[in-house]
């Protein structure tokens, strides 16, 4: 059974009712045995604590602990360790990708983490940028970015316009089936920082001491091996390497190699599951990978935000379940996950915490708790949370379009930035009559002074209706004036102004 699960037992006291007068007796037992009968000889358990294994990014703290895949953690008392170290909350982002034991109180009705595990996927230096891809090469590692993506204040603009070749970087995110890294988090290292990366072996040479995670050469010769068999490290398995320095080839002279627990879950056996990530291997819609861990679904699984038939290879999921003893996750329920397709960035209009909305730009944005909140103003709070949101504050928010006819926002990120000297809205346009469209709920007008980009504006009304719109501009508090117009989305610099 799991490693975690506990029972304990009430024991009633014996007695001898020849000496004790009825009521006395009759106290004693309810006491004793908290009720449990009359006879009082039968021993009451104590619920036994579920235990849980969770695997995903965090999108909040709070004064006790942080959400994860829309649960809240206690974690006053958990075991934190950054790369195998002993280390604390403090140590942790939004956005990073975490792995959590713990169990579930039934007392006090919280989820409470007994242990939290951090691990990057890759630091190292940055040898390549493709804006036109919105990606980037760390030690060998091909990194993606988006909207789901979080970078570190220390990065300036928050996007890829902030990030040099030779910059060291830490990257956390999710693993495709190729290996490459959709980083949910970006964060700057200083010089000097140690070289890391976690990843599957390939390409292994016993003789030369080599080994390949994805297109960087590992040179183990040097290096402390961790858990591994006599034989050494072998092709397939999953492998975190240290180091200092690239050689002249490229090559990572690695100072320690330890082999990871994997995708194995037959620890976890019986322990409830909820797992964040890509499917990385897909036989069909009851037989996939989560994250390189085994996922079953049956006909009793409920699906959110699609059916079966739309799961596929390096499709963002969430899931639900139980461990059974061949460690695979028996599905309960799948999320299916969806990418922004909505940002905007200007000042609350209006707040309804009571119900988890705010009004920005005319449009109801509504949050959840898998909502992630992050703190970029002046007050940097790092338990920064709807709670700490007021009216005027200057926000990025970025979601999928929702409601009636796309006219509202369902927020995945909401980010508090330092004062802008515009606004931007990126969305789909429900009308268009020149010079005056909608984008969501939001009016905007054009005029003589609108740089329309790429086209002209008497195009661009003829065919904008349910397409993608990026505008930046002036907002009255009623209608947003536009400056510049372009289809699609600008890849406008977060904080640039």
């Amino acid at each position: 059974m799991n490693r975690r699960e506990f029972r304990g037992t009430l024991a009633c006291a014996a007695f001898n009712s020849a000496l004790l007068a009825p009521l006395v007796m009759l106290a004693m037992v309810l006491a004793g045995c908290g009720g449990g009968g009359y006879g009082g000889m039968s021993p009451k358990p104590i619920p036994a604590a579920k235990a849980s294994v969770s695997v995903g990014t965090i999108s909040s703290f709070s004064s006790a602990g942080f959400s994860l895949n829309g649960m809240q953690f206690h974690a006053s008392a958990a075991i934190v360790t950054v790369n195998g170290k002993n280390a604390s909350l403090g140590d942790l982002h939004v956005g990073d990708m975490v792995e959590v034991k713990g169990h579930h109180d039934d007392g006090s009705d919280e989820d409470i983490a007994d242990e939290v595990d951090f691990r990057p996927n890759v630091q190292g230096p940055v040898s390549a940028i493709d804006a036109a891809s919105q990606s980037l090469i760390v030690l060998g590692q091909t990194v993606t970015v988006s909207a789901n993506t979080s970078f570190s204040d220390e990065i300036s603009p928050a996007s890829l316009l902030g990030v040099q070749v030779g910059d060291i970087l830490e990257v956390s995110g999710m693993v495709a089936a190729d290996g490459s890294i959709q980083a949910t988090r970006v964060e700057r290292e200083p010089a000097g920082s140690a070289f890391e990366v976690s990843g599957v072996v390939s390409a292994t040479d016993a003789i030369a001491r080599t080994l390949k995670v994805n297109a960087l050469v590992i040179d183990f010769a040097g290096a402390t091996l961790n858990g591994f068999a006599s034989g050494g490290p072998q092709d397939g398995q999953p492998v975190a390497a240290t180091g200092a320095m690239l050689e002249q080839n490229g090559a990572l002279q690695a100072t320690q190699l330890q082999l990871l627990a994997g995708q194995d879950m037959r620890e976890d056996q019986d322990d409830q599951a909820e797992v964040e990530g890509l499917i990385t291997r897909f036989a069909s819609a009851s037989d996939f990978d989560v994250a390189g861990k085994p996922v079953s679904t049956s006909s009793s699984t409920e699906f959110d935000g699609g059916t079966a038939a739309d799961l596929a290879l390096n499709l963002q999921v969430e899931v639900e379940g139980t461990v059974d003893s061949n460690g695979v996750m028996q599905a309960a329920k799948v999320r299916i996950g969806h990418p922004a397709d909505v940002r905007l960035t200007a000042q609350v209009m209006a707040i309804d915490a009571g119900a988890g909305a705010l009004t920005v730009l005319g449009t109801m944005v509504s949050v959840d708790a898998s909502t992630r909140f992050e703190d970029h103003s002046s007050a940097d709070i790092q338990t920064f949370g709807l709670a700490d949101i007021q009216v005027g504050d200057w926000l990025e928010i970025r979601g999928v379009a929702a409601g009636t006819n796309h006219t509202s926002i369902g927020a995945m990120r909401i980010d508090r930035e330092q004062p802008q000297s515009a606004v931007h809205l990126m969305g789909p346009v429900v009308s268009a009559a020149q010079p005056n469209l909608t984008i969501l709920a939001t009016a905007v007008t054009t005029n003589s002074q609108t740089q329309f980009s790429g086209l002209d504006p008497t195009s661009f009304f003829g065919t904008a209706v349910g397409k993608t719109v990026s505008v930046q501009g002036s907002w009255d508090g009623t209608t947003l004036t536009a400056a510049t117009v372009q289809l699609g989305d600008d890849h406008d610099d977060d904080g640039e102004d």
